[in-house]
């Protein structure tokens, strides 16, 4: 069997993965993390620079420089990525900056069945379609993926459900009732 997919990335015959985050954050997050951590110093005067205002700018600065070098890392660490080998019979969920730092695994032999559900959007927000391994005890369930076009989300199921020899269900009636009224 040939698995060809547009939302997974094929490893070999048996692998496949999938990557969320990264690239543009990790450059986005870069220049607030170092703009924090420059701003950081001023206070306790590791960075010599006059500030006009005194205690006040200095008592100003002292949280924001912790605070944009946060956002910054969260930025930078917002990489992760699932693999999935139906060889092994694993599934790693991993996260990290530029390389996976922390995983977790899973058998996916406690994953019964792919499962696409419909979760309305409100004004601010789109209608997604969640795909999703769903399985008993403490693997119950793992988020793959959520997609904004429902023929995108059916084809990304059926591709997964093949792939891991699993059924899938399909849970978007209230999407398709929508569509047809």
């Amino acid at each position: 069997m040939v698995f060809k997919s547009q939302l997974f990335t094929i490893r070999g015959a048996d692998i496949i993965e999938r990557k969320k985050g990264g690239g543009r954050l990790v450059l986005l997050g870069l220049p607030f993390f170092l703009i924090g951590l420059f701003v950081a110093q001023i206070p306790f005067g590791f960075i010599p620079v006059e500030v006009e205002g005194g205690p006040l700018v200095m008592a100003i600065l002292l949280p924001l420089g912790p605070l944009f070098a946060g956002v910054g890392f969260i930025l930078m660490m917002s990489r992760s990525g699932f693999i999935i080998n139906r060889r092994t019979r694993v599934v790693i969920h991993w996260w990290g900056l530029l390389i996976p730092m922390k995983k977790k695994e899973y058998n996916l032999d406690h994953f019964t069945k792919v499962q696409i559900e419909f979760r309305a959007g409100d004004r601010n927000s789109p209608d997604i379609f969640l795909i999703s391994l769903i399985g008993s005890g403490s693997q119950s369930t793992f988020h793959i993926v959520d997609l904004t076009n429902y023929e995108m989300a059916v084809k990304a199921g059926e591709e997964l459900a093949q792939f891991i020899d699993k059924p899938l269900e399909n849970l978007t009636s209230d999407f398709q009732q929508m569509e047809t009224q």
